[in-house]
């Protein structure tokens, strides 16, 4: 079994292949505190973003449920992690032209730097893109375009995980997140047409 900063990383079941429907929520931690007397506002952003979503299964087979049983159970509840992508974005609208690479180490924050793209590349990514690295997926929140050195420094969100090593590879297709489940509790429902329902709620693994 993979293992990432200590977790487990346990494998989904194959069937389905995708949920029927996945609710995504993005959550930026930012305090504000309203006067109560002249109604002015004053924020702190930490700096700090993440990603929840609920997860619903299409209608379950016997033989298909009790994979995803399985599945939950093997979680051990929030203990340990798992892979998920986008179902309907499994490649970029970007052209994606080149070979991107992590473009210097030590980077943080909301902003990413990038090279081994086509030089002069007009938007190898557009808004709302996926990319991983590692084991992290960002989105792409502009138009990308490469320099004439195949370099560009892309806006993401959230903010970056981990800082990456220069050079480190970059996924634009079939990208996947990790996650774990928000809860320790699972359930599922059994019909009386003897299918299965399923529907779980997650939050990014940090």
């Amino acid at each position: 079994m993979a293992t990432f900063n200590g977790w487990d990383i346990v494998v989904m079941p194959t069937e389905p292949s995708a949920p029927a429907t996945v609710e995504y929520s993005a959550i930026d931690t930012v305090a504000v505190s309203v006067s109560p007397f002249t109604g002015q506002q004053q924020t702190q952003d930490w700096q700090a973003s993440f990603m929840e979503a609920s997860v619903s299964m299409p209608t379950l087979t016997h033989s298909q449920a009790q994979e995803w049983i399985a599945f939950l159970m093997s979680l051990r509840g929030q203990a340990k992690i798992f892979q998920l992508g986008d179902p309907l974005a499994v490649s970029p609208r970007g052209s994606g032209l080149g070979t991107p690479l992590v473009d210097g180490a030590g980077q943080k924050g909301y902003s990413i730097a990038l090279k081994g793209w086509t030089p002069g590349a007009v938007g190898v990514l557009l808004p709302g893109d996926w990319i991983q690295i590692g084991y992290r997926i960002y989105r792409s929140l502009a138009i990308a375009t490469a320099d004439g050195a195949g370099k560009l420094v892309l806006s993401i969100w959230p903010q970056l995980r981990e800082p990456p090593a220069d050079g480190d590879a970059v996924t634009l297709n079939n990208t996947k997140g990790l996650w774990r489940l928000k809860t320790n509790e699972r359930k599922w429902s059994l019909t009386e047409s003897r299918y299965y329902g399923m529907q779980f709620e997650i939050r990014e693994a940090r």
